[in-house]
C-alpha cells in the first residue's frame, strides 16, 4: 500500500484538531479549561474514555462531556496526543523576552503556530515521523520512515497483523534491555534530541496519567520523553520532584519509569550530594536499595 493514504488521515487529524468540526464531546480539565473531542477518535485510544461513553451508560456518555481531574495542561497535552501523535509542553519565556501585548493576558508562550509544527518528538514533528512532510498539507510526500512513535500511535483494536509485530517487537526490545540491564556502568551521553527545558515532572505526570486513564501509546511516548530528558537534565533543580512524582503515581510493578530513575541516580553519584535528592531517597521505599544493587553491579566479580 502506498504511503499517501496514511499522511492523508495524519492531515486530516490535524485539520480536525484545529478546527474541532464535527465534535460531539467535551473533556474538561480540573480547571475548568474546555476541549472539543470526537469520540470516534479519543474512544478508540483511551480505555477510561471508551468506557465512560460505551452505549451511555455512564452519565458522561448521556451529557456529552467528561472531567478529568487532572491539570489543565495535563488535560490539553493528552488531547494534543490523541490527534497528534505526539505532546509538546508549552514553554515558559521570560517577561523580557514576551511579546509587550500579551504580558497582561497570559505569562505562557507557546512555540507552535499550526498543526504541521506541533510536536516535535525525537527531534521531528509527530506527521514527519511517519514519513508525511514538515507540514500535512504541502507536498512533497516522501517515503516512509519507520519509527517508534508510528507504535505509541496504535489505537485500541489496531490490525492484529501490525499489532502482533509492534508487540513481538516491544518484547524483544524490552529482553534486551532487560539483559543488559545494569552492564551500562557509565552515564549515556546527552541527547540531542532532548530539549532545552527540562520538563521532567510534565513527562512523569504525563505517563501517571496515560496509566490512569488506559493511554498505552501515551504511556510509552512518555517514558521515552522521560528518558532522553535524563540524558541532559539529569541535575536539574526538578529531578527531586519527578522522582517523587514517578514513585508516587505508579505501582512497585511498574517498573520503567522507576528504573530511568535509579538508573540516573546511579551514574551521576554527586546527586547524593544534594539535600533535596537525599530526602528523596530517604522518604521512598526501596529507592536506597536500587541503588545499592546498581553500586553492585558495577564490581569486576558481577560483571564476570
Amino acid at each position: 500500500m502506498g504511503e499517501r493514504p496514511t499522511l492523508d488521515l495524519l492531515a486530516g487529524l490535524a485539520a480536525i484538531y484545529q478546527s474541532r468540526d464535527f465534535s460531539d464531546l467535551v473533556i474538561f480539565g480540573k480547571e475548568g479549561t474546555r476541549h472539543a473531542v470526537h469520540r470516534a477518535i479519543v474512544c478508540p485510544r483511551s480505555e477510561f474514555i471508551y468506557r465512560a461513553c460505551k452505549e451511555g451508560r455512564w452519565r458522561e456518555g448521556v451529557e456529552g462531556h467528561i472531567t478529568l481531574p487532572e491539570d489543565d495542561e495535563v488535560v490539553r497535552l493528552i488531547v494534543e496526543y490523541f490527534y497528534l501523535l505526539d505532546y509538546d509542553p508549552i514553554v515558559r519565556l521570560p517577561e523580557a523576552m514576551t511579546p509587550a501585548s500579551s504580558r497582561h493576558s497570559s505569562n505562557a508562550t507557546s512555540v507552535r503556530t499550526d498543526a504541521g509544527n506541533y510536536g516535535h518528538v525525537y527531534g521531528t514533528s509527530a506527521i514527519s515521523a511517519f514519513g508525511g512532510p514538515s507540514s500535512p498539507f504541502s507536498p512533497p510526500f516522501r517515503a516512509r520512515t519507520d519509527s517508534s512513535l508510528t507504535m505509541h500511535a496504535m489505537p485500541i483494536g489496531a490490525s492484529s497483523e501490525y499489532t502482533a509485530y509492534n508487540t513481538n517487537l516491544r518484547r524483544r526490545q524490552q529482553q534486551q534491555q532487560q539483559a543488559t540491564r545494569g552492564m551500562l556502568t557509565n552515564a549515556p551521553d546527552p541527547s540531542p534530541l532532548a530539549t532545552p527545558e527540562p520538563h521532567l515532572v510534565l513527562h512523569a505526570r504525563m505517563y501517571a496519567a496515560a496509566e490512569q486513564y488506559g493511554i498505552g501509546g501515551l504511556k510509552a511516548l512518555c517514558l521515552d520523553k522521560f528518558k532522553i530528558q535524563l540524558t541532559r537534565h539529569w541535575d536539574a533543580d526538578e529531578l527531586a520532584e519527578a522522582i517523587h512524582v514517578v514513585y508516587s503515581t505508579t505501582p512497585p510493578t511498574d517498573r520503567d519509569m522507576r528504573e530511568a530513575v535509579a538508573d540516573t541516580l546511579g551514574w551521576h553519584y554527586r546527586l547524593l550530594d544534594k539535600a533535596e535528592i537525599e530526602v528523596a531517597i530517604l522518604e521512598i521505599n526501596g529507592l536506597a536499595y536500587e541503588l545499592l544493587k546498581r553500586s553492585r553491579r558495577a564490581e569486576p566479580e558481577y560483571m564476570e
